[in-house]
């Protein structure tokens, strides 16, 4: 795989063409999946007027994903990667196109919409895990760290542009729409996982068997604090994008278009947080962006309990992205790295099933309640239990010894030095992890 030479440490990733390609194409497709989103949720608290169903729409996407990633993990040791990631895209702009149709022909039903986004989420369950694994077939181990950062940044610049997108296009074209265009920007990823031409890398998995993951994991007993972490994230901070549309309309008073704006924000804050996490490249500097990432997190849910200002509101939203993605990139990246090529897709799949067996668990949760003690109190709520949770789990990671974390560690020390110096691809064949 030939990479050229000049691009800034923030962006060396994109030295490679393939990967170039690939996340110009993958900007589109999550920018339409994000209009597509902001539209599901509005329409849905349109239709019902309670913020229980959104929750339910978004918990819908994720539910399969507690059940089936494992298997999409697995599917993406055993398979070869880029032939399961276009079938799994092709499904899910079939599954626009359906959801586009069903609206337009005015099915005034709720119970449509959970139907197609639970289809949406198992199609997710098995494409995630390929689609994160692949990353290291295009850029290799040595620039899979920034390769994680930068996937970050392209799906919030999505999340930033997209609810924009879907605001305006909800008002133009309405959420049927809405729904088309999502089907549309699947087309260039599919074009370009067709068109790329990526060297044959040998899957150790093919070749021995496979260490048993949750044996790989007590080896390594700060990742298993890190997937409790993730957990408390997904429960606790995600489900204030089901929150949102009470919120705008509620408490801000701004419509279905401030609600558009607080996804925006939202979708800002990560953006950020995805630039500075291109940036970190030893364990310790990721130890300290996981810290952050949590205090951001909840001091923006206890701001947004607090104001009655939409100004204020978008900086808190957007301090809520800061906070999610400083962890949640962080906490992939120390997952890859302690990785290594015959059960990368199952640790992955593990990082996925986590956050979708919290994730709609919190959205169903904030929602209810929401709805029976307002919305502020449900924020507040939030915050104070992802502090809890946070302070909790870095008491037994600090009771560790740093020789516990994983092969990223050293890694990163091995980064640094390359940093320094050429800027040469390291060759076609990823490099395989140190050993455990």
């Amino acid at each position: 795989m030939r990479a050229g030479i000049g691009w800034p440490r923030t962006f060396r990733a994109l030295r490679h063409r393939p990967y170039r390609l690939y996340v110009a194409a993958q900007l589109v497709s999550l920018t339409g999946s994000w209009v597509q989103t902001t539209a599901l949720t509005w329409l849905a608290y349109a239709w019902t007027d309670t913020s229980f169903w959104p929750g339910l729409l978004l918990a819908a996407q994720v539910v399969p994903m507690a059940l089936f990633s494992l298997t999409g993990g697995w599917l993406a040791d055993r398979w070869p990667r880029r032939p399961l990631i276009v079938l799994t895209q092709t499904g899910q702009l079939l599954q626009a196109l359906v959801l586009a149709a069903v609206v337009a022909m005015g099915w005034r039903e709720p119970a449509v919409l959970l139907l197609v986004s639970t289809l949406l989420g198992l199609l997710n369950a098995l494409d995630n895990p390929a689609r994160l694994a692949f990353l290291v077939d295009l850029v290799g181990r040595d620039d899979l760290p920034n390769a994680v950062a930068l996937n970050a940044l392209t799906f919030n610049l999505a999340r930033l542009i997209g609810p924009m997108i879907g605001a305006v296009l909800l008002l133009v074209v309405g959420p049927a729409g809405c729904f088309a265009v999502n089907a549309v920007s699947f087309v260039p990823v599919l074009w370009v996982l067709l068109q790329l031409r990526l060297p044959q890398v040998s899957r150790p998995a093919a070749l021995a068997p496979a260490p048993g993951t949750l044996g790989f994991l007590v080896q390594r007993p700060r990742l298993l604090l890190l997937l409790g972490m993730a957990a408390g994230m997904a429960f606790f901070a995600w489900p204030l994008l089901s929150l949102l549309p009470a919120l705008a309309d509620r408490r801000l008073q701004v419509g279905q278009t401030g609600c558009g704006g607080l996804l925006s924000a939202v979708g800002g804050g990560a953006l950020v947080a995805a630039l500075l996490v291109a940036n970190l490249s030893t364990a310790s500097a990721r130890a300290v962006a996981l810290c952050v990432g949590v205090v951001c997190a909840a001091g923006g849910l206890a701001g947004l309990a607090w104001t009655t200002s939409f100004a204020l509101g978008l900086l808190l939203a957007g301090l809520c992205g800061l906070g999610l993605i400083l962890f949640l990139a962080s906490g992939q990246t120390a997952v890859q790295l302690g990785a290594d090529e015959s059960n990368r897709g199952r640790l992955l799949g593990l990082w996925l099933t986590v956050l979708a067996i919290a994730h709609p668990l919190g959205h169903l949760g904030a929602g209810g309640l929401a709805d029976r003690w307002g919305v502020e109190r449900v924020l507040l709520l939030q915050a104070w239990g992802l502090l809890g949770l946070g302070g909790l789990l870095g008491l037994l990671a600090l009771s560790l010894p740093w020789g516990g974390w994983s092969d990223g560690h050293r890694l990163g020390q091995r980064q640094e030095q390359d940093d320094g110096g050429s800027d040469q691809s390291q060759g076609d064949q990823p490099q395989h992890p140190p050993a455990a």
